[in-house]
């Protein structure tokens, strides 16, 4: 009645996409944290921050750039720029968790993946607001939007939880990384 028929199923596999990308997200953090040299003498906080930083720098600037140059199209082909959104993310993670395998590259990688998830950013933030208006049955999109940014809220949590439980398993059983990642980013696909 206040939503179309379709946002019920929408909902419970954009949970299902979050989940997925919460608990990559994860392992990738932990995977740039080897990279960065945490737990090694030869490791500085001052060194990891600025790494982290420059890297979030590049990401955001990938953003702005695709933002300026891209914006106006991403009004059309929602559907289309959700899958791009989708697309770039998967990528974007998988150089972050590839990137300790390339200490001479790895700067290259923590950047190309933080530019990665910048436009993932853009392109679903984007489309987000026309898949809220196409929701939105009785001028409630706001109401919609909130209440879909709660239940986000509820799914970052949970993913975080899982998250770190994969993590601490992959911590103790290292060549199961890849093969976990591999397994969200399918089921992440298909949802």
């Amino acid at each position: 009645d206040s939503v179309s028929p379709d946002y019920l199923a929408f909902q419970v596999w954009d949970s299902v996409q979050g989940l997925c990308s919460y608990c990559r997200g994860v392992l990738t953090t932990q995977a740039i944290m080897v990279g960065l040299g945490v737990g090694e003498e030869a490791a500085t906080p001052l060194g990891a921050t600025f790494t982290w930083v420059m890297k979030d720098l590049v990401g955001m600037l990938g953003g702005i750039c695709f933002s300026l140059v891209q914006g106006s199209g991403l009004d059309s082909n929602a559907k289309q720029w959700r899958y791009f959104a989708d697309c770039m993310n998967n990528i974007g993670l998988a150089l972050e968790l590839a990137s300790p395998l390339f200490p001479s590259l790895f700067w290259l990688f923590i950047c190309a993946g933080s530019v990665s998830r910048a436009l993932t950013g853009v392109a679903a933030g984007a489309t987000r607001a026309s898949m809220t208006q196409h929701f939105a049955r009785a001028g409630n999109a706001a109401d919609i939007a909130a209440k879909e940014g709660s239940q986000e809220t509820c799914v970052t949590l949970v993913g975080m939880l899982v998250g770190m439980l994969l993590g601490k398993l992959v911590a103790e059983y290292a060549v199961l990384v890849w093969p976990l990642f591999l397994l969200l980013t399918a089921l992440h696909l298909y949802s």
